[in-house]
């Protein structure tokens, strides 16, 4: 995708952190946003910031595990712009690390509605409404570096949701390739970001001393400016794989790759004192 000045970008999760800062980097472009997220009043703040450095905005409370709401959103998006050039599924929750059998049916429900079927619905909701529209675009899914590694030990839903979202983009790309739409798609893999996604998501979550609930706290963690300039730059190139993150993940990613293709077990981790 070439042309932004006036084309409309669509983002859940776009009151804070990433989604926020896409949308900044978005509205530097000349773009029209369209932003979601579940808490009014971050929202409402969000908006106004955004009006107020120039851009035009559409602004919907959402939660993106309800399909209705999300269809209710597009509904909103096409009838006051008409079109929609870039989506980003981007919401997303964390939840307690706590082994995978300690985690209540509810949890999981919770996690996997928002990070998984997020994603989905928003694909479900938009996508078709993009391919009949006829012009150039691009879908940037939202998963994490948890996607690309081996699944973490007491991180089993979020890994789960993650690696869930990496193959659904992938089955995306590959199904608008061949069919030689229009219209690409990412997937986003960031490391640590300097966001508020577990204060934000599982405020009873066992932390590390001194941990504020903020990215922030974690040494070398990225700032999501940094992270939407990868993806607006990925978007440009049509570049499927944005890992936006540090060089141990990355490491990681690939050891387990080697465990795979060698017939290794995954690697364990050693215990917590």
């Amino acid at each position: 995708m070439k042309e932004f000045s006036n084309r409309v970008a669509v983002i859940t999760g776009g009151a804070s952190g990433i989604g926020y800062a896409m949308a900044e980097r978005f509205a530097a472009e000349g773009m029209k946003l369209a932003i979601a997220d579940i808490h009014q009043p971050s929202l409402d703040e969000a908006a106004a910031k955004l009006r107020a450095a120039g851009g035009g905005v559409l602004a919907q409370r959402v939660d993106v595990a309800d399909a209705d709401q999300v269809e209710a959103f597009a509904d909103r998006v096409y009838g006051e712009y008409g079109a929609v050039h870039v989506l980003c599924n981007n919401a997303g929750v964390a939840t307690r690390q706590i082994p995978v059998w300690e985690h209540q049916l509810a949890s999981w429900q919770w996690i996997l509605g928002v990070n998984l079927w997020g994603v989905i619905h928003g694909i479900h909701s938009f996508v078709p409404r993009m391919l009949a529209g006829g012009q150039e675009g691009h879908v940037v899914n939202t998963a994490s570096m948890a996607g690309m590694v081996t699944g973490e030990a007491n991180g089993g839903p979020y890994s789960a949701s993650k690696h869930a979202v990496v193959s659904i983009s992938e089955s995306l790309y590959c199904e608008m390739k061949r069919d030689g739409a229009a219209i690409s798609a990412s997937v986003l893999c960031p490391g640590w970001v300097s966001t508020g996604i577990i204060a934000n998501s599982d405020r009873d979550a066992p932390v590390p001393s001194g941990f504020t609930g903020s990215m922030a706290d974690i040494p070398a963690s990225f700032e999501p400016s940094f992270v939407a300039s990868q993806v607006f730059e990925a978007i440009r190139d049509d570049r499927f794989y944005i890992l936006a993150t540090q060089d141990d993940f990355l490491g990681w990613m690939k050891m387990r790759h080697d465990r795979i293709q060698d017939g290794r077990n995954p690697a364990v981790p050693r215990r917590r004192p």
